[in-house]
């Protein structure tokens, strides 16, 4: 059964000024796909209404299935609803029953229901709505009988709440779809080319197997399409063998989630003392649900006094090495876990840049101490990019040293 196609269509001058960064088309092309839809092409368009009717019409007409993301909203540059009554010839009217939600919502949230607002309960006589559990504008489906037009918001929270509510299991009902057989492997500790050289000898037993690789920061995913459940299987066996440690699951999970589990399945805890990362580690254990049953708290050392006061850092070790050593990981990380009573403690100090640099301590140069009860683990890192990819791939190393210790 071939793939069923679709287009994609971003709506937004902010994201052809530049000013925003589209996060939509690549989350909603990756959900679709693990359904049996296929992306064909993805179109920015403006917020012009003559520039967007053109663009709908031209992909509506290569494809017959078309899904936008923006311009739902209230202000006078959301033009989506009208351009996509006038492309189906529909009047737009007033929905009572989404006014009347749209007045409970603003009620809830303490905020005047005012003529602005009202307009997001306009839509296309005879259009389907898809219920947004994240905020006002519900997804709109627009069918006739060669076309079908799904309108979704733009915010990324909204779109992403009706696309794993609503508009999945609307299009699992109205479409038939080919059964999609994806593995995603998600690994971190290897770089690209480290991970196509190692897996090249399954590609070359099972040619058929499609193998696209998703590199992000600290990590790389990698998408593996089978033609078979029976080649699916397969093939998780052998790159499991072969990617070994560095692949920390098989989904979409993330490795905070992962790491959390793991502490409350060996019944450990683990605290944070961050220099360069300035919070991020923490924020990243407690944005998953649940962290307090093994996080119990960190600590944000800047300065070479929070340090001391914080954590107990030796004025000596600091003045000796630096607040950048190995010597600093290690007293942040057993000063953390000694003074929040943890069994896991984490130290970072590192120069994220542009400044602060010198001829033997360079930017990127990161280090992470793992103090347990026994033992202390400290790694030395020096990571390319600027000061947030720095940051950001300082806190993976940092969750990646402690998955390892835990395994």
């Amino acid at each position: 059964m071939p793939e069923q196609k679709v287009e994609l269509v971003v709506i937004g001058d902010e994201l052809l000024a530049g000013a925003l960064k589209d996060a939509n088309a690549s989350w909603l092309a990756d959900r679709l796909l693990s359904i049996g839809i296929s992306v064909l092409r993805v179109t920015f368009a403006s917020d012009d209404f003559k520039e967007l009717k053109e663009i709908l019409d031209q992909a509506l007409a290569r494809t017959g299935f078309v899904i936008s993301c923006g311009g739902l909203g209230p202000t006078a540059d959301d033009c989506t609803r009208a351009v996509a009554a006038d492309l189906f010839d529909r009047e737009l009217y007033t929905n009572k029953r989404l006014l009347n939600l749209l007045a409970e919502r603003c009620k809830k949230l303490g905020r005047r229901f005012d003529r602005i607002a009202r307009t997001q309960a306009q839509v296309p006589r005879g259009a389907a709505l898809l219920a947004n559990p994240a905020g006002a504008a519900p997804g709109i489906v627009l069918k006739d009988e060669s076309r079908t037009l799904i309108l979704l918001p733009g915010v990324p929270g909204q779109m992403q709440a009706i696309t794993q509510t609503a508009l999945i299991e609307y299009l699992k009902e109205n479409f038939t779809l080919s059964v999609s057989h994806i593995l995603l492997l998600r690994t971190v500790g290897a770089v690209e080319t480290e991970l196509a050289q190692r897996i090249r000898p399954v590609l070359a037993r099972f040619p058929d197997l499609k193998v696209a690789y998703l590199p992000k920061s600290g990590g790389v995913d990698l998408r593996i399409q089978a033609p078979s459940e029976r080649k699916k299987s397969q093939a998780l066996k052998e790159f499991s063998r072969i990617l070994e440690d560095d692949l920390y699951t098989v989904g979409r999970e993330d490795l905070s989630l992962v790491v959390g589990r793991m502490l409350l399945n060996r019944g450990q805890s683990v605290a944070v003392a961050e220099s360069c990362t300035g919070g991020m580690l923490a924020a990243r254990l407690v944005d998953v649900a649940g962290s307090s049953r093994y996080f119990l708290g960190g600590v944000v050392s800047y300065s070479n006094r929070a340090k001391q006061e914080l954590l107990g850092v030796a004025s000596g070790v600091l003045e000796l090495h630096g607040a950048v050593s190995s010597q600093v990981a290690k007293a942040m990380a057993e000063g953390v876990r000694e003074r929040l009573n943890s069994t896991c403690g984490i130290g970072i100090t590192g120069i994220a840049g542009p400044g602060g640099a010198t001829r033997t301590k360079p930017v990127g140069l990161v280090y992470i101490a793992l103090a347990s009860q026994d033992s202390v683990r400290i790694k030395r890192f020096v990571f390319p990019g600027d000061r947030s990819s720095i940051r950001q791939r300082s806190v993976i190393a940092a969750l990646d040293l402690l998955r390892r210790n835990l395994m």
